[in-house]
């Protein structure tokens, strides 16, 4: 009886004992998953080998270097254009009329008035130039009679057949005859000379009409294209009322024209590396250098104008296409990154490990609004904390949640940053 019983006795301090270890494992297990599922969710990425660059971002318009604005240079009415938007225009080609019939006028009248002084300054039409070639003709004869009075007079003085007072007459008479003559001839040179210059005047005002009603006719500065659609025949344009633009589209002559933000202005220099994406063309990355800054900010926008010159022009692009730009300022082909958002205030950096934080100090070089560079602190491959600690600690056990390292870095910016630094080993 005895043996039986002890039997059983230890049969059955063995199931207690299996169920006990059975309910700790449970205890132990429920605690352990408890504690993951109550743990917080992070995002982590991956520290990689790749490129960086610290640049600064903006928004641009393809655009002409420059467009000419056709402004009428009088006031009248539009009888004539000879262009339509998107047409291809030649250097000094007419391109429109604007009408002022109070210049036609001013042409003809001009006209008339140069023909006019043009034959009173012809000795051999003029009245007056005339006039004076009779007078001083009739002059010519007084004087060759006295002349020979003269000398009836001083050969019967000799004879002594008349007296001195006679011969002194005569030579007076000869004299104001002689002194008359030459008077109307220097008259008639001075007359001539006077018409000549009213015929200079003729002609420099008719000048000048043709030259205001050639102002009539608007001509194409440049050869280029037609940017809009001018305005409609009949209507009343004032002096400077624009009739339409015109500009060199050329893809060489193109550029992209950005506006800078006033805190960045400062960080622009000529000849500066930009890479730039537009909307037209996703998946192509442009490049280009600045070739002009502008000086003057718009006073509503606060941003700066800045002419980038594309390197590689294609010959696709068209005015209006928009984009965004990417100033660099520095950048390395091979460095150990991270998305710039995993840089805590004073550059700690949070590592995942075996489920735990572990606060990493470190040294940060070039920091751009995607990526940031890690001197030292941060190994490759290594999870990094993305998204933010919060009042998390070193130590704090966390779940975490992976994305991709270009993702990661592509959460801070648009597509401009995401595609103009492509390149980073996963």
């Amino acid at each position: 009886m005895t043996r039986p019983m002890n039997r059983r006795r230890a049969q059955s301090s063995a199931k207690w004992v299996l169920g006990a270890a059975v309910l700790i494992a449970a205890v132990v297990g429920g605690v352990f998953l408890a504690l993951r599922l109550t743990s917080p969710l992070v995002t982590v990425t991956d520290a990689v080998e790749g490129p960086v660059v610290q640049a600064f971002y903006s928004t641009g318009t393809i655009q002409p270097e420059r467009e000419f604005p056709i402004k009428s240079n009088v006031a009248g009415i539009l009888t004539e254009v000879k262009v339509d938007k998107g047409d291809h225009v030649k250097t000094g080609q007419p391109l429109a009329v604007v009408s002022d019939p109070e210049l036609t006028y001013a042409a003809r009248k001009a006209q008339a008035e140069l023909e006019e002084k043009q034959q009173r300054a012809d000795p051999k039409s003029s009245p007056v130039i005339q006039e004076y070639d009779a007078r001083i003709q009739a002059m010519a004869a007084l004087l060759e009679i006295s002349q020979r009075e003269e000398a009836r007079i001083r050969g019967l003085l000799e004879k002594n057949a008349a007296a001195q007072t006679d011969l002194d007459s005569a030579t007076d008479r000869l004299k104001t005859v002689w002194s008359q003559s030459e008077s109307l001839k220097a008259q008639r040179a001075a007359k001539l000379l006077e018409l000549q210059r009213e015929l200079e005047v003729a002609r420099s005002a008719l000048d000048t009409a043709r030259w205001n009603l050639d102002q009539q006719t608007l001509k194409s500065p440049i050869g280029g294209v037609v940017l809009d659609r001018p305005l409609s025949l009949g209507t009343r344009v004032a002096v400077n009322d624009r009739i339409l633009n015109v500009a060199n589209i050329f893809p060489e002559t193109l550029v992209m024209r950005a506006a800078v933000d006033e805190e960045d202005i400062i960080k622009v220099k000529p000849e500066q590396l930009v890479k730039m994406t537009l909307y037209s063309y996703a998946d192509r990355v442009f490049e280009g250098r600045v070739q002009k800054i502008y000086d003057q900010a718009d006073p509503e926008r606060r941003t700066f104008e800045v002419d980038v010159k594309l390197s590689q022009p294609d010959s696709r692009l068209s005015p209006g296409m928009t984009g965004e730009l990417a100033f660099v300022m520095a950048s390395k082909d091979k460095a150990i990154v991270i998305p710039s958002q995993a840089v805590q205030k004073g550059g700690d950096v949070f590592i995942v490990q075996d489920g735990h934080l572990k606060k990493a100090t470190a040294q940060i070089g070039l920091r751009g609004i995607e990526r940031s560079e890690v001197l030292s602190g941060v190994k490759p491959g290594e999870k990094v904390l993305i998204s933010a600690p919060g009042d998390m600690k070193d130590g704090q056990r966390v779940r975490a949640s992976y994305t991709d390292p270009i993702a990661a870095a592509g959460l801070n910016k648009p597509k401009v940053a995401t595609d103009a630094f492509k390149g980073f080993k996963q």
